[in-house]
């Protein structure tokens, strides 16, 4: 299948050693190199620590406790703030024109084929921003599905942007869950770790917790912090999601409580404190083509 055409211009960088437990910079949010390098988004960050807990009626101004950076890293957040910040459930995933997607993008609403949003055109929707690649709706499966194409040298990422209509502003979530289904036919690359991701609390592509279900076989959890990664818990031998048949991912996170679940399993724990809010989001590498369903951000 061809690609999509738009690059992040950070990902030629994004290769970086898929094993290596903390890294000044492996890049990517599963060891491949600056994350959402493609947006910068226009914002100018914080250096002082995030005070933690929710903002109350008069919102907060999002802060990353790390050395201020530049306006070429990519944030979901405009301008950082000022933000409405809780949970899901007292923020569900809608867009600022109006409820959709109402915590749940299913596709239904679209009559195929049809683009969902680009990296290139990327004022398409405003319950999503789609930073690398594309995503489409498509027949499939007797019904309508997504169907990601990624850039040219095999990323796709995009992230929910949920609005606080009662304060017109944006939200930050702390407690959050993220589930996606997926199917995929082949892997059409071999780039940082092939596979499936996704995000919780991603705050600025350099402040992040990402889970991922690789091609080699990997799952784990990292988080990425002012830049640098750790990995909290892996397992090495889980074995890779099988081709042509639905598979599902979901990631969530309570208070400092992060749990990953493949196909309904628990599949691993971790605790850390390190972020405290931000968005939900996906992200797949090298499987171009690959069918998405039932994407929903949730209260855990």
């Amino acid at each position: 299948m061809a690609a999509c055409a738009v690059d992040s211009p950070t990902e030629a960088d994004e290769a970086g050693d898929p094993y290596a437990d903390t890294t000044a910079d492996e890049g990517g949010d599963d060891g491949d190199g600056g994350d959402d390098g493609d947006e910068g988004g226009g914002a100018e960050p914080n250096g002082q620590p995030d005070p933690g807990g929710d903002s109350g009626a008069q919102g907060m101004t999002l802060q990353t406790g790390c050395t201020p950076y530049g306006a070429d890293v990519y944030t979901p957040f405009k301008n950082y703030g000022p933000v409405s910040s809780g949970n899901v459930a007292m923020y569900p995933w809608r867009g600022s024109a109006n409820e959709y997607p109402a915590t749940i993008e299913d596709f239904r609403a679209y009559t195929t084929p049809a683009t969902v949003e680009c990296s290139d055109s990327k004022s398409a929707r405003d319950y999503l921003d789609v930073t690398s690649g594309c995503l489409n709706a498509v027949s499939a499966s007797g019904g309508v599905s997504g169907q990601i194409r990624p850039t040219s040298t095999g990323y796709y990422r995009s992230f929910a942007l949920a609005h606080d209509a009662a304060n017109q502003r944006q939200v930050a979530w702390t407690d959050q869950g993220v589930e996606y289904r997926f199917k995929y036919s082949e892997w059409t690359g071999n780039v940082s770790g092939p596979g499936f991701k996704a995000f919780v609390r991603y705050l600025t592509e350099y402040d992040l917790y990402v889970a991922s279900w690789r091609m080699d076989g990997v799952v784990q959890i990292q988080k990425k912090q002012c830049g640098q990664y750790t990995v909290i818990a892996r397992n090495n031998t889980y074995g890779q999601p099988s081709p042509n048949v639905w598979r599902t991912i979901r990631f969530e996170v309570v208070g400092n409580q992060l749990r990953l679940y493949l196909d309904g399993a628990l599949a691993m724990t971790a605790t850390d404190d390190s972020i405290k809010r931000g968005t939900a989001g996906i992200r797949i590498d090298s499987a171009d083509g690959a069918l998405i369903d039932d994407w929903k951000v949730y209260a855990p």
